[in-house]
């Protein structure tokens, strides 16, 4: 039987992977005992890498899962899947299989919801507390029935601003402290039109057809995207309007732009020097010593106080579990998410693998320290600002309704996506969304909420239709 060689530094290296953290995580892997096919169980679950998707990392990865899950579950073998891929997964969930853990990110929540289980039974019965994570992620997840996922690390973004072309301009440094008047100011003093191409001052993470986490916006002008009960939808609020226009001024005047609006990566526009101020988590601090690296001058800097109260973007890619796990394989499935969650070792070997932030609030000063000793360039650098929104709970990320949460999001998108094509005016644009959400709200507050299991069925009753329809 031929057993392959670890991955080491070198090897992956070789295999075209920048950055020393990888190599970190490298030198740890080890290879386990061979089992016999006939023997073993596979069981797939998911993990949150943000980072490049290659064989190397998906066998650094799969090695860590054989060593420290697999190796003490005889007759079981756990198989990592790349995150995301929700199509498949739920095409899978709905048949009764699928990964025991699931991850996902943004709205992806909303559509893997009838197929997750909740939380609460299992966090108490291991008395874990929520505050072990950031209580803005935590907003996305909880629905009337419960905890349904946890975040697959700390999101909040800060900016990452590149002080060369500050310099150029003649234009200081923004103090921490900085307010929203204050960054629309410098940004526009950023703009400039250069050999065809423009280039933006910020980016604002909201896209046409999407608000995203530009949700925290609404929170820090005053208002809110939904009340406490999830039922009555606050974009008429004044704060919430103001907020909304203060964005699309900037959006409509040529001085922010999403951050979608560049190929090859995030932090992309900033290498190409088409943006002065990017929003970035995640993938982010990775992309930046790749992209940025020595190269140009920048450092990073949290968002502008706004006039109400602190509030960030946060990334929502979640954990959750799998409800149509069999029952006998419950707690195995928990054993797993726990493995994914709770335990520090999956967040600290994925810190130094490819410098994602934790999720665990606990290991903020961890991640500084191996981040910067694993990137060089990351010495002197701003990066506790990730830490301050995480651990203050100033993230604000998507919400969804009590009822029709897809039909909410879907009457957001489509307004979202005149006002940015100038369509219709912000103040218009969010009376409408308020007046419409809250409609399907109640006409759907009547309708007992189905369970998990009664949606399934629901949906393997349709697919049967269709198979039937098509064949």
């Amino acid at each position: 039987m031929r057993v392959e060689r670890p991955l080491t530094r070198r090897g992956l290296l070789a295999s075209g992977m920048a950055g020393a953290a990888v190599a970190l995580a490298g030198c740890a892997a080890r290879n386990q005992r061979p089992s016999s096919a006939a023997r073993v169980r596979t069981i797939p679950f998911q993990l949150n890498v943000q980072g490049p998707r290659n064989a190397s990392v998906n066998a650094l990865v799969q090695q860590y899962v054989d060593r420290n899950f697999n190796a003490s579950h005889r007759g079981i073998r756990a198989v990592y899947e790349p995150w995301g891929n929700m199509p498949a997964v739920i095409s899978a969930a709905v048949a009764g299989a699928g990964p025991y853990v699931i991850s996902g990110c943004c709205n992806d929540f909303a559509t893997a919801l009838p197929f997750l289980a909740p939380l609460d039974s299992f966090l108490r019965r291991d008395n874990i507390a929520t505050d072990i994570w950031s209580t803005g992620q935590l907003q996305t997840f909880r629905q009337p029935a419960g905890l349904y996922g946890v975040p697959a690390y700390t999101a909040a973004q800060p900016y990452f601003y590149r002080q060369d072309i500050l310099d150029e301009l003649g234009l200081s440094y923004p103090d921490p402290n900085w307010t929203a008047a204050d960054a629309a100011k410098l940004w526009k003093a950023c703009v400039a039109d250069k050999g065809g191409k423009h280039r933006y001052g910020a980016t604002l993470d909201v896209s046409p057809g999407f608000i995203g986490e530009g949700a925290f916006l609404l929170h820090g002008f005053g208002g809110a995207f939904m009340d406490q009960t999830g039922t009555k939808c606050l974009f008429d609020l004044p704060g919430s309007i103001q907020g909304g226009q203060w964005a699309f001024d900037l959006i409509h005047g040529g001085v922010a732009t999403n951050r979608g609006h560049w190929p090859g990566g995030e932090l992309a526009g900033m290498w190409l020097d088409a943006c002065v101020f990017s929003e970035g988590a995640g993938g982010a601090m990775l992309s930046a010593v790749n992209n940025l690296g020595s190269k140009f001058k920048w450092d990073l800097i949290p968002y502008p106080r706004w006039p109400v109260r602190p509030a960030t973007a946060v990334q929502i890619d979640f954990y959750g579990l799998n409800a149509t796990v069999p029952p006998a394989d419950h707690d195995l499935a928990w054993e797993l998410f726990r493995f994914a969650t709770v335990d520090p070792g999956w967040t600290r070997y994925v810190m130094r693998l490819t410098l994602q932030q934790p999720a665990l609030l606990s290991q903020w000063d961890e991640w500084e320290t191996v981040v910067r000793a694993a990137a060089p360039v990351l010495r002197g650098k701003a990066i506790g600002y990730w830490k301050q929104a995480a651990v203050d709970g100033w993230g604000y990320g998507l919400q969804f309704f009590k009822y029709a949460p897809l039909q909410a999001f879907q009457i957001i998108a489509t307004t979202w996506t005149q006002l940015w094509n100038r369509q219709i005016d912000v103040q218009t644009g969010f009376r409408s969304i308020a007046q419409q959400i809250d409609a399907l709200e109640q006409a759907d507050a009547s309708v007992p909420t189905p369970g998990a299991q009664e949606i399934i069925q629901a949906h393997r009753k349709l697919l049967q239709q269709l198979r039937g329809m098509f064949a």
